[in-house]
């Protein structure tokens, strides 16, 4: 099978709500499939219009992604802008595709509701990830669950496309999606996101990092009352980086009391420095020399290009262009 997910380069880089809902079961998956991750640079051309923002941004993010990645690189990074036919098999995708249908976008109807002067990036947003996903015919989409809708948009566009010219030409993906972290409750209390300011990020500064975990909403018991582990934030979120007896030692230490919120978090600290600490340091060697990257993405981006290549060529054949 084919498997493609993508992480948008928005400065903030990867929390951990990108690392469990889609990095981690995409690396997975990756084993066994061909599999690509690309970075959706056009996208962000919807709020970031600035050159110099833009190449920090997608810097960064590809060091981090390049920094989490495995040992044998199970799969391929590409840029989203080297794909020379994006934007042609959007444009075709878009005569095919009903207004009324893009009126219905989460993306559309969120900056509806942010600010009234929406230019026409974000109204086409839909269809532009649609042409990402379906332009490599791809069997299987790790997303997080609030991204679900671009699945369903790419199979409805996919769909009528194939109704029109009567032809069995794109696939329709199918969502893969961890359930079990899909609304996992973050800082305050909410999922994460990065719109309401309460992730964690994963290679943040140690003292932002510390800052942002000891602003997780806890409960109000007193240091020396017996608590619930089960209904706390900080322990859900341990249950994803800790081993079976660490787990176990800081459940009983909720349990028993005399363990205050404050002593959990700073467990979840170190927790999350000594996972991800093989990363931190290789996203550290990347930032200073990033040719390293950007030479492996160039390789990747031929890659891709190719099998993009080949779909448009017969895309055109199709529509007779």
């Amino acid at each position: 099978m084919r498997i493609l997910t993508w992480v948008k380069p928005t400065g903030n880089g990867m929390h951990l709500w990108n690392y469990l809902g889609m990095y981690k079961p995409f690396i997975q998956q990756a084993e066994w499939n061909e599999a690509f991750l690309f970075l959706p640079d056009f996208h962000s051309l919807t709020s970031v219009h600035d050159s110099e923002t833009m190449r920090k941004n997608k810097h960064r993010l590809a060091a981090e992604l390049f920094a989490l990645m495995p040992d044998g690189t199970p799969f391929m990074i590409f840029e989203q802008s080297k794909m020379e036919y994006i934007n042609d098999i959007t444009w075709i995708l878009s005569s095919v595709t009903p207004y009324s249908l893009m009126l219905r976008a989460h993306s559309f109807k969120d900056s509806q509701n942010k600010n009234s002067d929406i230019n026409m990036a974000v109204f086409n947003y839909p269809i532009l990830m649609t042409a990402d996903i379906i332009g490599y015919d791809v069997d299987i989409v790790p997303v997080w669950k609030d991204q679900k809708q671009h699945l369903e948009f790419a199979r409805d566009i996919a769909g009528n496309f194939n109704k029109t010219y009567d032809i069995d030409f794109f696939k329709l993906p199918e969502p893969y999606i961890q359930e079990d972290v899909a609304l996992i409750p973050w800082i305050d209390g909410r999922k994460m996101s990065k719109s309401y300011d309460n992730f964690i990020g994963i290679f943040d500064d140690e003292k932002i990092l510390k800052k942002r975990i000891m602003s997780i909403v806890t409960g109000s018991e007193w240091l020396d009352d017996p608590k619930d582990p089960e209904s706390c934030n900080v322990f859900a979120l341990m249950k994803y980086f800790a081993s079976q007896e660490k787990l176990t030692q800081v459940r009983d230490k909720y349990i028993s009391g005399w363990y205050g919120y404050g002593h959990a978090k700073l467990e979840l600290l170190e927790m999350l420095l000594e996972y991800f600490a093989p990363a931190r340091e290789k996203y550290q060697k990347y930032m200073d020399d990033y040719s390293l990257v950007q030479k492996q993405l160039d390789i990747w981006n031929a890659k891709a290009s190719q099998l993009h290549r080949e779909k448009y060529e017969k895309l055109k054949e199709i529509v007779w262009l």
